[in-house]
């Protein structure tokens, strides 16, 4: 009976434990998030301030007065920082077009690899995982090369294919293993009506993927959206820079008062990430959640 009462009535002093090591890592936690905001906080602060006050010692964190001169020049000026805007443009649809070749690419990839049996599939599906543990530095001449080649250099697909390829192999693995804890009964029951293996996979593979499928979109999109190395290298003209390239350029040239500008249009850049992750947050869980089902 004691055994019993213990466990229905847990003594206090575990209690207490447990509410202290509870209120340790909320703590912990909360601490961190405290640091990890800072420079977010930083960011948009200095971008509300008027231009002598940037660099005020010591700092104001609170803007006043508050002004929006700075996302004004960097949206609808006409002098040097209106390539920050044409640059927001550039990256949407770098972002965009990377976005929907790597799901193409890496769904028509993952299926077959997943649901189909053909001699070398566990031979091919070694080699793309393999390929994730290459650094992207180590394939940057090569890839440099053929870019000129084709003649891709400082254009869009110039930007987009390289971009797609390397978020490839991480989304055929993620489609991979997602696909593999679809019931093949469904497929079965497809083709015994006359479907054909596109349709099976366009019909009823595709729309059981609408998680798995968000939460890849929105690593596809960030990898492109925040890429500084590649556009750098292969973009020399200024009409034709990405977001984080032509920040980092307005820094080098104009120095110290250009911060302003250039804290608008970070703040900016970090708005549509900002968007689609509190839009497809729960996609993100349950994508990433759902495809390490079955291995």
């Amino acid at each position: 009976m004691t055994a019993i009462a213990e466990r229905l009535d847990p003594p206090r002093t575990a209690v207490r434990r447990l509410d202290v090591a509870a209120l340790s890592v909320t703590g912990g936690l909360l601490a961190l998030a405290v640091i990890w905001l800072l420079p977010v906080v930083w960011m948009v602060v200095t971008s509300l301030k008027a231009t002598e006050d940037i660099v005020r010692v010591p700092p104001e964190w609170i803007p006043w007065p508050a002004t929006l001169a700075h996302y004004q020049e960097v949206l609808f000026s006409s002098s040097r920082t209106a390539r920050i805007g044409r640059a927001f443009v550039n990256s949407l649809v770098v972002g965009a077009g990377t976005t929907g070749l790597v799901l193409v690419t890496s769904a028509m990839t993952a299926y077959p690899l997943a649901r189909m049996r053909f001699p070398g599939r566990d031979l091919v599906f070694s080699l793309i995982v393999a390929s994730l543990m290459i650094p992207n530095a180590v394939v940057l001449v090569p890839q440099y090369v053929l870019t000129q080649q084709l003649g891709w250099l400082s254009t869009f697909q110039g930007l987009i294919v390289p971009e797609a390829a390397v978020t490839f192999p991480f989304g055929v693995f993620l489609l991979r293993q997602f696909f593999l804890t679809i019931p093949a009964e469904l497929e079965d029951a497809a083709r015994i009506d006359g479907a054909s293996a596109w349709q099976v996979f366009s019909r009823i593979v595709l729309p059981l993927s609408q998680p798995v499928l968000a939460a890849l979109a929105i690593f596809a999109f960030r990898s492109a959206w925040n890429d500084f190395l590649w556009p750098l290298i292969a973009v020399n003209k200024p009409e034709m820079f990405p977001l984080p390239v032509a920040l980092a350029l307005l820094r080098g040239t104009y120095a110290s008062e250009s911060y302003g500008p250039i804290m608008a249009g970070a703040a900016l850049s970090a708005l549509p990430l900002l968007v689609v992750f509190l839009a497809a947050n729960r996609r993100i869980v349950e994508g990433v959640r759902v495809s390490g089902l079955k291995g």
